[in-house]
């Protein structure tokens, strides 16, 4: 019963910790690229906090849980990669990516004014590669392989 458990725990947490992992790896990715490359301008901290810290760990963990409500138990396979895919696309790709961009119209951080269709076609990308991603690690027999040899 106890080994049961654990299982369906690990089953519920990885969408989680896969889902947090991947978005602030891209954020960190958008705030170095963006914030601090391409568009130096403004304070290097607010920026890190709104990237980093507040985006990649809200939507994250958004991602994760809608990943537990909507795919754990009932998808395998390339339907579950799919539906990861399709969740990450909506709520990090367009809900989040616009909210930021709208955001970033007051404060001109990541050039969203100066590039607008860059920064939304970024987003947007960025949100499938990482639910195809999430899909695989989650719902394949590789990715969990993968997630279990580094402890996830």
């Amino acid at each position: 019963m106890k080994e049961e458990q654990v299982e369906l725990r690990k089953q519920f947490q990885r969408p989680l910790l896969v889902g947090l992992a991947l978005a602030i790896f891209g954020e960190l990715m958008i705030f170095l690229i963006f914030g601090v490359l391409l568009y130096p301008e403004g304070n290097i901290l607010s920026k890190f906090l709104w990237t980093v810290l507040f985006c990649g760990i809200g939507m994250g963990s958004a991602l994760g849980v809608f990943i537990s409500l909507l795919v754990v138990g009932r998808l395998a396979g390339k339907a579950a990669i799919l539906a990861c895919t399709i969740i990450s696309t909506i709520t990090l790709g367009f809900g989040c990516n616009l909210l930021c961009f709208n955001l970033d119209q007051h404060f001109h951080y990541f050039g969203g004014q100066q590039s607008p269709q860059f920064f939304i076609i970024n987003g947007i990308i960025m949100a499938v590669i990482g639910g195809v991603l999430s899909g695989w690690l989650l719902f394949t027999p590789s990715g969990s392989k993968l997630l279990s040899r580094i402890g996830i």
